[in-house]
């Protein structure tokens, strides 16, 4: 949160915590609350080198350890001639060396299969492990078809300059009682801190609403479990989750994973599939001290691998504070 060209977003008054479960498919504004402290960066417009650089800041702080080289070339194995690459990443885990290469589409119109298609054809003649296309406005729907089913390793994310609405932030202090934790937004997405019945927060795609992002079946909200008698640890509040799940849902399945490892909180995967629910719901959950953090997710199938990496970044970063009242 150390950029220039952010600002503080106004507090919203808090008088209870809420811990009713939220409907996914309604999710209208509702006047139960908790407080948001936010910052956001100015709405202006950006040209490619910011747009540039944003992506190469966020892949810089996701492989520290990497070599990165922004716009350069590697010669092809198939075509023997240079192709030129906006960012390379390149790392070695143990004995295997990896190679991401990452495209930022530039344009005023969604991506469609042929520049996937091309994007396919250009990670394979370098040898890359792993692509991440980038676009300001999105892709059709048979882009995002091509590259699910293709057996490469692809990513299609969206980085969108749109001004941000109200109560938007790309990080926040999100807290509800006396709990409390700094929020940070995943890459090309946005806080949102209206007040909804059941939600201390929600996140979704810059550019878009809350109604556009459930339209879209891809958003997350969060909430905060305080410890009592009732559950004190991860493991009681599952059972104690499951429970009313099973009630609510008879025929639900619910799986559980491990996911990102942290040295100060346990941490654990949920995942339900409802057979209303258009999509698997994934709840991703972080124990701290006092309360447990947990942040739920809706994505496409499609979409499933890009967005639970965005689930991850948010639980390998979330920060506990404690709010004095």
């Amino acid at each position: 949160f150390s950029s220039s060209l952010m600002r503080k977003l106004p507090n919203l008054k808090c008088e209870k915590c809420v811990t009713a479960r939220p409907d996914p498919q309604n999710v209208t504004p509702q006047s139960c609350g908790r407080q948001l402290a936010a910052v956001e960066r100015d709405g202006d417009i950006v040209d490619w080198k910011q747009y540039e650089q944003e992506i190469s800041d966020y892949f810089r702080s996701e492989y520290p350890t990497a070599r990165i080289t922004p716009d350069t070339k590697v010669t092809g194995r198939f075509s023997k001639v240079d192709r030129q690459l906006d960012l390379l990443i390149e790392d070695r885990a143990s004995d295997f060396e990896f190679r991401i290469v990452v495209d930022g589409k530039y344009r005023d119109k969604r991506i469609d299969v042929n520049d996937v298609e091309a994007f396919l054809g250009l990670l394979r003649d370098v040898s890359a492990h792993k692509g991440v296309m980038i676009s300001t406005e999105g892709y059709s729907q048979a882009a995002i078809n091509r590259a699910h089913y293709d057996d490469l390793d692809l990513e299609l994310d969206i980085l969108n300059f749109k001004e941000l609405g109200q109560f938007h932030a790309f990080g926040a202090i999100t807290y509800a009682g006396g709990h409390g934790v700094l929020l940070p937004a995943p890459f090309g997405w946005v806080i949102d801190g209206t007040r909804r019945k059941g939600i201390v927060a929600c996140l979704y795609q810059r550019g878009l609403d809350l109604e556009a992002a459930g339209s879209a079946r891809e958003w997350m909200y969060i909430n905060f479990w305080s410890k009592d008698e009732t559950a004190s640890d991860l493991e009681s509040l599952f059972k104690h989750q499951e429970g009313y799940l099973r009630k609510q849902f008879p025929g639900a399945e619910i799986q559980y994973a491990d996911t990102v490892k942290r040295s100060d909180a346990k941490t654990k995967l949920r995942i339900l599939n409802v057979v209303s629910y258009p999509t698997p719901e994934y709840t991703g959950f972080v124990e701290f001290e006092k309360f447990i953090f947990f942040c739920v997710l809706f994505t496409p199938k499609e979409l499933e691998k890009k967005n639970l990496r965005k689930l991850s970044y948010i639980l390998r970063r979330v920060l506990p504070l404690e709010i004095k009242q």
